[in-house]
C-alpha cells in the first residue's frame, strides 16, 4: 500500500469513527415525539393556570401575574412570568424583591429567579404605585414530573424615617459670615 494513501485515509477513518453512534443501552431520542409531548404539556399548563392571578404579601405588597407560560423547547424549558408589583403597604417602598420558584413533586426547590423592583431615580415606590417586570426560571425537567408546581415570593424594604442627630446640629444664623454672599470681582484681561 502506498504510504501517501494511508496518511490520507487516517482522517477519513477518524471521521467515520466519530460519526458512528455509541451503544448506550437506551433508545435514541425522537425529537419529533419529544416536541409533540412538550407542546401537549404547554397546552395543559395553559389550561390549568388562568390569569390574572393575585398574590397578597401582607406588609410587603401585592403581585399580580398577568401571564405565565411554559416556554422553551425539550431540554431547555423555563417558566415565563409577566407580573406587576403594587405597593399596598402603609409606607413607601425603597425596593422590593420578587422571585419565581419551580418546585418538584415533593415541594423541594428546583430553581429560582429573582428581580428587584426599584425605581431608577432615588425615590421610593409610593403607596399604591405599580412596577411591572418579567421573570424566567428554568424547570430543569421538573415539568415532566406529575405534581410539580411554581410559587411567587415577595419581600419589600420599607422607607424608614431619618433618625435625628444627637445632639442636634445648631442652625446657622443669617448674620453668620459663612452665609454671606460671595462677590466675584471681574479681572481685566491682558493680551500680550
Amino acid at each position: 500500500m502506498n504510504p501517501r494513501r494511508t496518511v490520507a485515509a487516517i482522517p477519513l477513518l477518524l471521521a467515520c469513527a466519530c460519526a458512528t453512534p455509541v451503544a448506550t443501552g437506551r433508545p435514541a431520542a425522537d425529537p419529533e415525539r419529544e416536541l409533540t409531548e412538550f407542546q401537549r404539556l404547554q397546552r395543559l399548563f395553559c389550561e390549568q393556570h388562568t390569569v390574572p392571578q393575585t398574590f397578597d404579601f401582607p406588609g410587603h405588597g401585592r403581585v399580580t401575574v398577568r401571564d405565565i407560560t411554559l416556554d422553551g423547547f425539550p431540554g431547555n424549558t423555563y417558566l415565563r412570568c409577566r407580573f406587576h408589583y403594587q405597593n399596598r403597604t402603609e409606607k413607601p417602598v425603597v425596593q422590593s424583591w420578587v422571585s419565581l420558584d419551580v418546585l418538584d413533586a415533593a415541594g423541594s426547590l428546583v430553581a429560582s429567579q429573582a428581580t428587584v423592583c426599584i425605581v431608577p431615580h432615588p425615590i421610593p415606590i409610593a403607596r399604591g404605585s405599580y412596577f411591572a417586570d418579567e421573570l424566567r426560571t428554568q424547570t430543569f425537567g421538573a415539568h415532566l414530573q406529575p405534581g410539580w408546581s411554581w410559587r411567587l415570593r415577595c419581600t419589600s424594604q420599607l422607607e424608614e424615617q431619618e433618625e435625628p442627630l444627637v445632639p442636634p446640629v445648631p442652625e446657622r444664623q443669617a448674620t453668620d459670615p459663612a452665609l454671606a454672599p460671595v462677590q466675584i470681582k471681574p479681572r481685566p484681561i491682558r493680551w500680550n
